[in-house]
């Protein structure tokens, strides 16, 4: 076996010493290739990785400006949504809400185009800027111009106007600010409209009370009117009654009274019933004693039983307090329609008046043997202008409303009616009042009332002013059946001078007269020092024009048409 050499033996060594290293080198730059592809990737991954923190921040912010919006615009309608319901809509409420949108990061600023007859209270103009409307017609949808934003007023599914919002350009979407501000433009609307409801409602409050004001002065008015005349015809009638008079005479003088008096009934349903309507229908409680309610009734209806030839009685089925208290003309009304009715509808037998005191409460029954009331007639016949025959064959005569005026009276002074009829066999109408016992109304204490008012009142020096010269005549005339006579005055003024003149016992003062009425005439007088009774001749029947004569300075009230014995009954009450 041969050995190498030496020398070949390290030739070899270095062979294998350079294979090695190449290798190694090899090995170092193969690494040295991929460390730097490595690098390569990690730098890639690197720029991506803050490539897409860049776009997660600038999302973030992007929503959070999208919150602080709908936070700003939520916060908007909560707090005026409160203002709008507790608050009527004003400039300064517009105004504020505008001026709270425009603090938000999206809106600049906000316009408002409505029209005013919408709204004229409002002064809109404030809120409009000219140069913002794009067209001169209201927009009907959504409509964006650039960066200005039109939002339509809707009600009643018509535009009476818009919304103009000035934007700031930015991340938040429009379509996002579309849905906040529809919500903005839904809460104006609404406010909108209530704030219109209010001013519809309060417009027809103001014509309601402008017609209920309107009424009442037309009822005062034709009632003064119509009882004037009225109470020259029958205080005429009256007067000529007292003279000499022939069989033909008196016959024309009673048809002339019964006309008359039957006027008076229709003058007096009609006000009434029109006084009703208007709400003006006033109780006026007076003590009164049940002898006058019964002798007024049979006054009145004792000659027309006779004519007819029916008989006609008042019982008392009980003790009938001596001294009540209620509103004796409204009561004295009832009976005689009732009465009146029950004789006209009676054409034989009889009609009777029942009275009797129960439990507080004074039941008149009114009982007639007359042409009696279908079944089917009954349930409205105390409804106006309704009679059991209305046709043009009737044959009894009459407006309709006496019934009906009955039942209203009634029911305003807490009482009941009721009917209970059959054909052919009469009708009986039972009232229940619920009135008040006079204390210190003993029969004693009545006589020494009437000794007292029976006293003379010859001497007296009155003065009666009156613009209407029949109302002179027969005021005299009456006075002298008493064996006075009076001083005339026109109006106010005249009133003044004569009893500047003269002293005067009791004054007479008519209430509507030119240049000076009655209410001035008397507060002057009273002003002056003058404090005798003064007397106030109206026509007026509310309690309204009642209380406008005692404030005056009035003492109390002689009605027309009056009589010579309700003048005299006032002269003795007051002298």
């Amino acid at each position: 076996m041969n050995e190498n050499s030496p020398s070949e033996k390290t030739s070899q060594e270095n062979a294998l010493l350079l294979r090695k290293l190449a290798r190694e080198i090899a090995s170092r730059k193969e690494a040295e290739q991929l460390l730097e592809q490595k690098g390569l990737e990690l730098y890639e991954s690197n720029m991506q990785l803050s490539l897409a923190l860049k776009q997660l921040e600038k999302q973030s912010q992007k929503d959070m400006r999208k919150f602080e919006f709908e936070q700003q615009i939520d916060e908007v309608l909560i707090q005026f949504g409160r203002a709008f319901l507790s608050r009527r809509l004003d400039d300064a409420l517009l105004s504020s809400f505008l001026d709270g949108l425009t603090r938000s990061n999206v809106i600049k600023s906000v316009f408002l185009n409505v029209s005013s007859t919408q709204l004229p209270a409002l002064n809109i103009d404030e809120f409009e800027c000219i140069e913002h409307k794009r067209l001169e017609a209201i927009v009907t949808n959504v409509t964006w111009q650039g960066d200005q934003l039109y939002v339509p007023l809707k009600m009643a599914n018509s535009a009476v106007g818009e919304l103009i919002f000035i934007t700031i350009p930015g991340e938040v979407n429009k379509d996002f600010i579309v849905s906040q501000v529809r919500l903005v433009g839904e809460l104006l609307c609404s406010a909108l409209s209530r704030q219109i409801m209010i001013n519809e409602t309060i417009d027809a409050r103001t014509r309601a009370e402008e017609s209920e004001r309107s009424t009442k002065e037309f009822v005062a008015m034709i009632n003064h009117e119509l009882r004037t005349p009225l109470n020259g015809l029958l205080g005429s009638a009256e007067l000529m009654a007292d003279t000499t008079l022939n069989d033909v005479q008196s016959s024309y003088l009673g048809n002339l009274t019964q006309s008359g008096e039957l006027l008076r009934t229709i003058i007096n349903d009609l006000l009434d019933f029109s006084k009703m309507n208007a709400g003006m229908m006033e109780l006026i409680p007076t003590q009164f004693s049940w002898k006058e309610l019964e002798q007024m009734v049979l006054g009145i209806f004792t000659p027309k039983a006779m004519e007819k030839r029916i008989e006609f009685n008042i019982s008392l089925e009980s003790d009938i307090p001596q001294g009540l208290i209620g509103d004796v003309e409204r009561i004295s009304q009832i009976l005689v329609n009732l009465v009146g009715n029950a004789i006209k509808f009676t054409s034989s037998g009889s009609v009777s008046l029942i009275v009797n005191w129960v439990a507080g409460r004074l039941s008149l029954k009114v009982v007639d043997t007359g042409i009696g009331i279908a079944k089917e007639n009954q349930a409205n016949l105390f409804d106006p202008f309704i009679q059991a025959d209305r046709s043009s064959k009737r044959n009894f005569e009459g407006t309709g409303l006496g019934l009906a005026i009955c039942k209203q009276l009634v029911d305003l002074m807490g009482g009941g009616l009721k009917l209970d009829s059959e054909i052919d066999k009469g009708s009986t109408f039972t009232v229940l009042l619920p009135l008040e016992i006079a204390v210190g109304t003993d029969s004693e204490s009545i006589e020494d009332s009437k000794q007292e008012s029976e006293k003379s009142i010859e001497g007296l020096s009155i003065l009666v002013v009156d613009d209407i010269r029949m109302n002179q005549i027969i005021i005299n005339q009456m006075l002298k059946k008493f064996n006075l006579a009076a001083d005339i005055g026109n109006n106010g003024i005249e009133a003044l001078d004569a009893v500047e003149k003269n002293k005067y016992d009791i004054i007479f003062m008519d209430c509507r007269m030119p240049e000076m009425d009655g209410f001035e005439a008397t507060a002057i007088l009273r002003k002056d020092g003058y404090n005798k009774p003064i007397i106030a001749l109206t026509a007026g029947t509310t309690l309204s024009e009642r209380d406008k004569c005692i404030e005056s300075g009035m003492d109390d009230i002689l009605t027309k048409p009056y009589t010579a014995s309700g003048l005299h009954q006032i002269i003795t009450k007051w002298i």
